[in-house]
């Protein structure tokens, strides 16, 4: 992975500043309705510094979500070769949450997320980003074959078992159901495979 230059790494830090303004007053709010205006002013931005980051009001979540699924892949990246998979794809899926300890902040602002066509779509976007980390984890540990469908279809499905497991963790508000769900489909998911 190629090191963040200083520029873009201020980049980042305001992209998350603003993301953070935004998610705070969409949980103040209970909806995702805010002006990019007042989402500017709590972030201390103007709105043409906003647009440089954000073409739409609905992309502010990305950097959110890119935080989250950037753990993820270094927990798949950094999963010893002997790890249990199923535990490692639970580890990837189900750890930033209750690390950052806001469990509860987490739930609402999904649910806020998911509730919203528009923002679904960058949640549903995101989860495609992490097909070929998925991937690579799997074809370590697994023959997927040569065919770039087959080799791709248990990370999607993986994927789209993390979203069911994280709206069905939204409407029951049990973390220990999130991390159950997610291991039910990673089973599934995994247990179909043969092993190198």
């Amino acid at each position: 992975m190629r090191k963040l230059t200083l520029t873009e790494r201020r980049g980042e830090e305001l992209r998350m500043s603003i993301a953070l303004a935004a998610r705070d007053i969409f949980l103040a709010d209970g909806n995702t309705s805010a002006t990019v205006e007042r989402i500017c002013d709590a972030a201390g931005v103007a709105p043409r510094t906003f647009h440089r980051h954000f073409p739409v009001k609905e992309d502010v979540v990305m950097p959110l979500l890119r935080g989250f699924g950037d753990l993820s892949v270094e927990v798949l990246r950094n999963a010893p070769a002997s790890s249990n998979s199923i535990d490692t794809l639970v580890e990837a899926f189900c750890t930033e949450v209750p690390r950052r300890g806001h469990v509860e902040v987490d739930r609402q602002f999904l649910a806020l997320i998911i509730s919203n066509p528009q923002y679904r779509l960058r949640w549903l976007d995101w989860g495609e980003g992490l097909v070929q980390p998925i991937s690579e984890f799997l074809s370590a540990r697994y023959d997927l074959g040569d065919d770039p469908f087959i080799r791709e279809l248990p990370a999607h499905l993986l994927v789209q078992t993390c979203r069911q497991a994280y709206m069905y963790w939204v409407s029951s508000g049990d973390f220990a159901e999130l991390k159950r769900a997610v291991r039910a489909g990673a089973t599934m998911v995994v247990t179909t495979l043969s092993p190198r």
